[in-house]
């Protein structure tokens, strides 16, 4: 029950890392490529990612990332 527990958390955060962090990676990076490693050095240091996918998964998810369509719901707040 707790695996299962952690696994939701898990993909919640993923999916958090995903619709805040890489949009405010792309934002502030000078480039897309930029934005490709600040990602990768967050997820490559955060077990959300870490205890589900392999480091050679995590380059070729990084590598395919493309830039974020713009959302209006996304706070600008910290």
């Amino acid at each position: 029950m707790l695996k299962w527990l952690t696994s939701l958390r898990d993909r919640a955060n993923r999916r958090s890392d995903m619709r805040i962090v890489w949009p405010i990676c792309v934002e502030t990076a000078g480039s897309l490529d930029e934005a490709r490693k600040a990602f990768f050095l967050h997820i490559s240091n955060d077990l959300s990612w870490t205890n589900h996918y392999t480091h050679d998964e995590l380059v070729s998810f990084v590598d395919d990332l493309t830039t974020p369509r713009p959302t209006s719901h996304r706070s600008t707040h910290p």
